[in-house]
């Protein structure tokens, strides 16, 4: 804490010397230019004229004794900034520096000022609590609402090119990871392959502008009778549901439901809705690099992610409504949801990303009754 004194501060003027009464004075060290040595030493401070008068003395209470190592008006002294607990200095012109650990008497000497200001308001208190609850609510508000419409924004943005990357170390990783070439014969490629043509056909031009609809197959005995979509319009078909569900009418349903994941930019609004919180500290660091080759080489970052409910129902009704203007039943998408429900159980919906087989097989029979009449 400030010590108060009595003791005079003389402050030499060009005219005259002037007595000025100390108002406080702190203690500390000294460190003199061209020295290594610290020295104990105080700070007395006092104000004359309107100006305010700094000098470093060492830590003799004896006047004679007194030894003065720098003096200056406190206006042509740096003050260092306050961080934590650490040691205060001040630097005068002549290269002496003060330093101190009495941060309440220092902080005497910088009142007002930015440093000072901000310094107080590091300190913990209830402006932090209210600033880490503000921070809270925000950050809430961006996860809740903001990263939909950024992904939006970014789904837009995204060159054809970059999508078309995407897909590419997409199913590079899957061939390397996790898949084998198809053993599927010919003629059930041909089928699945022109089952596929007839939806797709049924697609409207302009959704398939700056897309790249293409259907493959892998036999991949981990996934099971499965189909997946990339971002682009490559579609993975795999051997288990080519040869364990030969209904036309099943598998123009899922292709259906598959073109609308593709439609509906669901597989980017995911990766960069997940992305998004990376992405901006990455940007904020100056450092994408090693995200960006994820994405767009390896692919795994996709691979993690799933669709949400919301976008399983949306492909669920698109899929429905192309493959019945393509010509086939509606009922195909349900019949492999009930199959597969038969076959594996159905696992409550709050257990899973995806609606449960049950409440799907019901919207089904919903978007089925709101088909127009052909």
């Amino acid at each position: 804490m400030p010590i108060p004194i009595s003791k005079a501060l003389i402050s030499a003027c060009p005219s005259r010397v002037v007595l000025v009464t100390a108002s406080f004075s702190l203690e500390g060290f000294v460190y003199l230019l061209g020295a290594s040595r610290r020295r104990d030493a105080r700070l007395e401070c006092a104000d004359h004229e309107g100006v305010t008068w700094v000098r470093v003395l060492n830590l003799s209470h004896d006047e004679e004794e007194e030894e003065e190592f720098a003096r200056s008006p406190l206006s042509e002294v740096h003050i260092d900034a306050a961080l934590g607990r650490t040691a205060r200095k001040l630097i005068f012109e002549d290269g002496t520096v003060f330093e101190t650990s009495d941060h309440a008497g220092f902080s005497q000497l910088d009142a007002g000022s930015r440093g000072a200001r901000l310094h107080q308001l590091e300190r913990f208190g209830p402006h932090l609590v209210a600033f880490s609850i503000a921070c809270l609510a925000a950050a809430y508000v961006l996860w809740r609402f903001g990263l939909d419409i950024l992904a939006a924004l970014a789904v837009a943005m995204t060159p054809s090119v970059v999508v078309e990357q995407i897909d590419r170390g997409t199913l590079q990783t899957i061939d390397y990871v996790m898949a084998d070439p198809t053993g599927l014969s010919q003629e059930a490629q041909t089928r699945a392959r022109m089952i596929y043509e007839q939806v797709i056909s049924a697609l409207p031009e302009q959704e398939r502008e700056g897309r790249k609809f293409t259907v493959l197959f892998r036999d991949m005995p981990s996934v099971g009778p499965n189909a997946f979509a990339l971002p682009g319009g490559t579609m993975v078909l795999t051997d288990d549901l080519v040869q364990n569900f030969a209904n036309d009418n099943l598998l123009a349903g899922i292709l259906g439901h598959e073109i609308g994941h593709v439609v509906g930019d669901h597989g980017l609004r995911r990766l960069y809705r997940s992305l998004g919180a990376y992405i901006l500290v990455a940007l904020l660091a100056g450092e994408t690099g090693p995200l960006m080759e994820d994405i767009l080489l390896e692919g795994n970052a996709l691979l993690s992610l799933s669709y949400s409910r919301k976008q399983e129902t949306a492909a669920d009704k698109f899929g429905v409504a192309l493959s019945y203007k393509a010509g086939f039943d509606p009922k195909g998408l349900k019949s492999f949801f009930e199959k597969i429900s038969e076959t594996t159980g159905d696992a409550p919906q709050w257990m899973s990303s995806h609606p449960s087989h049950g409440n799907r097989i019901e919207a089904i029979d919903g978007f089925i009754d709101a088909l127009p009449a052909r």
